[in-house]
């Protein structure tokens, strides 16, 4: 399966049940096919391209979704910048042309050398205070919706999406052993591994939830 020109996995054998794994427990997926794009420069400046593009200020740990991406300010000068990979292309000319005028900032893609992993389903919020990504309190509240929490000795960026859908950033040599990890803990939630074809229904159930 494609998503743009990424090769994904469809399913892993049964689409329908990755899907019900996700509504009544906890599936773990690959999305690595993500356009990730990092801006780092000058506090001012990303303040500036963020309130332009994103609608919004960003504090350092502050996330927001917009016109399908997700914008991350991962410190004060480092902002991340996270998409479908069929918006990848045109978000990235954007960004250059913007950066171009802004020499202080530079536009790094991180597309191919940073995993990303999601963690989705009705047990997700468990599952991550398992893991320790809440912090002593295991309350989400408590950490800011971009949060870092070390995993097997990889440094891992956690968004947290919603209560139901956190994406883990992790480099790439690293993304196996996180994988694994994240795999054992779920084991006492039900988890299982999940493709495209699941996340996608199920991002439309949580939708219609969401209307209803």
């Amino acid at each position: 399966m494609l998503r743009g020109d990424c090769p994904v996995v469809a399913h892993y054998g049964s689409a329908a049940g990755e899907l019900a794994a996700c509504v009544s427990a906890v599936g773990l997926a690959d999305c690595s096919d993500l356009t990730k794009l990092l801006l780092h420069g000058p506090a001012a400046h990303l303040r500036q391209l963020s309130s332009r593009l994103a609608g919004t200020e960003l504090a350092p740990g502050g996330a927001v979704y917009s016109g399908g991406v997700w914008w991350c300010a991962e410190t004060a000068e480092r902002l991340i910048v996270l998409c479908d990979p069929r918006l990848g292309a045109r978000l990235h000319a954007v960004l250059d042309a913007r950066v171009v005028r802004r020499v202080a900032v530079s536009l790094q893609d991180h597309s191919s050398d940073w995993s990303a992993l999601a963690v989705v389903g009705r047990r997700a919020r468990d599952l991550l205070a398992d893991l320790g990504v809440y912090g002593s309190s295991g309350d989400p509240r408590c950490v800011p919706p971009l949060t870092a929490h070390a995993m097997t000795g990889a440094d891992v960026l956690w968004l947290l999406e919603s209560d139901r859908r956190a994406l883990a950033l992790v480099p790439r040599a690293h993304a196996a052993s996180v994988w694994r990890t994240i795999d054992q803990a779920g084991q006492a939630h039900g988890i299982c591994a999940v493709g495209q074809e699941a996340l996608a229904r199920y991002a439309l159930i949580r939708r219609a939830a969401d209307v209803l």
